[in-house]
């Protein structure tokens, strides 16, 4: 059992939906070092409330004798303790939290917790927007469906308006490290290293065979792709996925932020 103090620096994952951010939670989950378990989805909703409450409200917060920073420690003391617990059942000194939308508020766990690695799955827009469009996911309360899921263009929008923020972030924390799903396909074992020695522990094979580790997958997307061994055939799938009017709308929406990242634009059907 870990006997690491109350102030540890939680891992944060996150990307635009359907980049591999669950790949990687369930890889890392099998670090013997690190839990990494199902999404917590609220850690968006309680950064999202301190960015409100360190701006907007912070005036009638303030004259109750609330600062900034002790407000800040309020929160960080918050998720520490909505992690705590799992991190304690793992037996395992580090926790890492994986929801996709925490690539949106990477700036504000920075604040709040600046010995955070930001860890930012970035997957090439076409491969993510095909991806997308396969999904059923409904709005939990007006049972509608996601139109990031029906339509090219909001999809296309939706991750680039991803990646901005979370490379926003590299501005704001010295933590911040991208992984490119890409690279974590086709050359796990270097990619992984290379991870594993940015957020400070040491290289182990587990990583390697997360298949062969049990997981808590709950309800996610990805709980089937994420049972079988690492491979590459998504890699592209947008080819024969998208059709060319559909490939020629997320180019005009996303071209210029693929080729920021350096992905090839220039063949399309």
């Amino acid at each position: 059992m870990s006997h690491e103090p109350d102030d540890f620096a939680p891992i944060f994952i996150g990307g635009a939906g359907r980049s591999g951010t669950t790949l990687l939670r369930v890889i890392l989950d099998s670090h013997p070092a690190i839990s990494c378990g199902p999404e917590l989805k609220v850690l968006p909703l309680v950064a999202d409330l301190w960015a409100r409450f360190h701006g907007e409200l912070f005036p009638t917060l303030s004259a109750h004798h609330l600062t900034q920073p002790r407000i800040a420690e309020i929160f960080a003391t918050m998720v520490r303790s909505l992690l705590a617990e799992g991190r304690r059942a793992s037996g395992k000194p580090r926790i890492a939290e994986k929801s996709p939308d925490n690539v949106f508020y990477f700036a504000h766990l920075a604040c709040l917790f600046p010995e955070s690695p930001l860890v930012h799955v970035v997957r090439d827009g076409r491969d993510v927007v095909s991806s997308l469009l396969r999904q059923d996911w409904f709005h939990p309360e007006t049972k509608e469906r996601d139109p990031r899921t029906t339509d090219v263009r909001t999809a296309a929008q939706y991750w680039v308006t991803a990646i901005r923020a979370g490379r926003l972030a590299a501005e704001s924390s010295r933590h911040y490290v991208e992984v490119r799903y890409e690279d974590l396909v086709t050359s796990p074992e270097p990619t992984l290293r290379q991870l594993l020695f940015t957020i400070g522990e040491p290289f182990d094979a587990s990583v390697l065979t997360h298949d062969r580790h049990a997981h808590e997958l709950a309800n996610e997307s990805s709980r089937d792709q994420v049972r079988a061994p690492i491979h590459t055939r998504p890699i592209g799938a947008w080819r024969t996925r998208l059709t060319a009017e559909q490939q020629h709308v997320v180019l005009e929406v996303a071209g210029p932020t693929l080729e920021t990242l350096g992905y090839d634009t220039a063949s399309i059907a």
